[in-house]
């Protein structure tokens, strides 16, 4: 799932329609778009269901949480809207749901083990769980839009031009697409964790 159409791309540039040739610039200038975006980030921001293999959290981790000993692990994207299992890779148990079982989870990306510390050892749990925006939120929509129609815009390149005897100057960073300082601040609330 793309965070805009080139449908969305064609209305906002208030063009009447797409050749099959600018349906696929609108498609890659919103797919690269949506990748600065989530350089930003740090984080695929669209849902999808992820299996990772994480590190039992250690005093040495900056996650660990000394209050909470081991107790808690962090996932590295959220929102997390499901988490299919929980297996302990030394012995490949797999643990139970629920608060009188192994373990619960907050959509905030956070496993909360109950009854007993996480494994402290490299490559100790494996997660398989849904995070991400089932609806990319409309102001990701918006920003991903504006990347894309400055770089519609400029498909040359051109980072200056004199009209004085005819100067013209290219850059691939003249492509448009570069994020304001406001939009880092926006996009701060959808960092991932490290």
């Amino acid at each position: 799932m793309a965070y805009a159409s080139a449908d969305d791309l064609r209305r906002l540039l208030r063009i009447d329609s797409f050749t099959d040739e600018d349906t696929a610039t609108a498609e890659l200038l919103i797919e690269l778009a949506q990748g600065v975006i989530e350089d930003e980030t740090g984080q695929a921001l669209e849902q999808s269901e992820d299996t990772v293999i994480l590190d039992g959290p250690t005093d040495e981790d900056p996650r660990y949480h000394p209050a909470s000993g081991s107790r808690k692990l962090i996932l590295p994207r959220w929102p997390v809207t499901a988490v299919a299992s929980v297996t302990l890779t030394e012995d490949d148990d797999e643990l139970t749901f629920g608060k009188e079982a192994d373990y619960t989870w907050r959509a905030a990306g956070i496993l909360h083990r109950r009854g007993a510390e996480w494994p402290s050892h490299d490559r100790a749990i494996e997660v398989t769980y849904t995070a991400g925006y089932s609806t990319i939120p409309p102001g990701l929509k918006r920003m991903c839009l504006r990347l894309a129609v400055a770089a519609w815009s400029n498909p040359e390149f051109l980072s200056a031009e004199t009209l004085g005897d005819h100067s013209r100057s290219f850059s691939a960073e003249a492509l448009g697409m570069e994020l304001t300082a406001a939009d880092r601040r926006t996009l701060g609330a959808y960092r991932a964790r490290t």
